[in-house]
């Protein structure tokens, strides 16, 4: 019994998976084109869920508990997660990637919100991301460090490779743009493009009537073609806007989640920013 048990020990050690547990959807990418079949991977905020709103369960906890890691975006992001760490002594595998990211300081936010939380649709940050994402698997398991080294290889490359097809936008004749809500500052600070933001850092903040006569003008006076609307936010205002000012809506996606279709169809974050390219390449008259 006792050689039964020291066997079935050997191996559970050899096929253990490291167990991470994400908060949002571009940090679940990353987690998953780095750990692959290494690890088993559970994101916190389910898809098809506007992140913004999203509130954990005591099933969440338990998910928590059973953990190696534990990644979270921010505290602005998740306002929620100090506290569940604090109150479960979960400090020891929690990760804040804002720590490990270059974020872009906003002085309009409230008290306490210092910086943009949407750090991945900047190239350079979701790199970081993802090197960050390979130390913290290696530490917790070496013996797959070759594995880890390589796949993080290998998805810098096609990273970078997508980074040099937005570098068109730096072509376009009308680099100005109405999005839903204050999430592409990083994208817009990459390649110079000015965003009009119908609400603020969440989707659910509602612009007054004044706001939103003003944002009709700019559409007008500025050429802009394509007022943006989001998957999982109230498309009304960007429609009313693109209807008043005559022009387009479409949608574009700040990628902090993704449909339960678009996870069942294995669609990738690289896949929903080439997306995002084209349709602002449309919408700003790139070459």
């Amino acid at each position: 019994m006792k050689k039964l048990f020291t066997f079935l020990l050997l191996v559970n050690s050899i096929y253990a998976k490291v167990i991470v547990t994400t908060t949002i959807y571009p940090l679940y990418s990353v987690v998953q084109e780095v750990g692959k079949d290494k690890v088993k991977l559970n994101n916190l905020i389910p898809f098809g869920t506007e992140p913004h709103a999203f509130e954990p369960t005591p099933q969440n906890i338990v998910t928590l508990l059973g953990s190696d890691l534990f990644i979270i975006s921010s505290s602005v992001m998740e306002p929620w997660a100090n506290k569940i760490v604090k109150a479960n002594h979960l400090e020891k595998i929690t990760i804040d990637m804002s720590k490990h990211v270059a974020i872009k300081k906003h002085t309009s936010f409230k008290e306490g919100k210092a910086f943009d939380p949407h750090y991945w649709l900047s190239f350079d940050n979701y790199i970081r991301m993802v090197s960050e994402v390979e130390d913290l698997l290696i530490e917790k398991d070496a013996k797959n460090s070759d594995i880890y080294r390589k796949n993080a290889k290998n998805y810098i490359k096609k990273i970078k490779a997508i980074q040099n097809e937005y570098a068109t936008l730096r072509s376009c004749k009308n680099k100005k743009v109405i999005v839903n809500h204050d999430a592409f500052g990083y994208l817009g600070d990459d390649y110079n493009i000015k965003q009009y933001h119908i609400a603020g850092m969440s989707p659910d903040e509602q612009p007054s009537a004044k706001q939103i006569a003003q944002l009709i003008n700019i559409t007008k006076k500025e050429n802009i073609h394509t007022v943006f609307f989001e998957e999982f936010a109230n498309d009304k205002l960007s429609k009313t806007i693109a209807k008043e000012a005559g022009v387009n809506s479409e949608e574009l996606s700040p990628i902090g989640n993704i449909s339960k279709e678009a996870y069942r169809e294995h669609v990738k974050f690289l896949d929903i920013m080439r997306k995002n390219l084209v349709k602002l390449k449309r919408a700003m008259d790139c070459q």
